[in-house]
């Protein structure tokens, strides 16, 4: 899993959270659902064919929410990738 922000080339209100790998996006889709934020989540273009022949786990997804739950959507990416350690 990594983070970078870039830019939603579709320009449709949708702003970029995370890049996420396949094993964990499924859980960070629950999270987001959870929390009440939509989302969309997109492969990229040759992620489909890739997982496919190599079994999915190298290309990861990319998270997509309204400007409105950036800020909410990108902590709980954070606290997803790191967690707390509990004393």
């Amino acid at each position: 899993m990594f983070f970078h922000r870039k830019d939603n080339k579709n320009n449709d209100g949708l702003v970029f959270v995370a890049s996420i790998m396949p094993a964990f996006s499924g859980v960070y889709c629950e999270i987001l659902k959870e929390n009440g934020i939509p989302f969309i989540n997109r492969e990229h273009r040759t992620g489909g064919y890739l997982r496919i022949v190599t079994g999915g786990l190298l290309i990861p997804d990319d998270f997509y929410v309204n400007e409105s739950d950036y800020k909410r959507a990108f902590e709980l990416y954070k606290a997803f990738i790191e967690p707390e350690l509990e004393e």
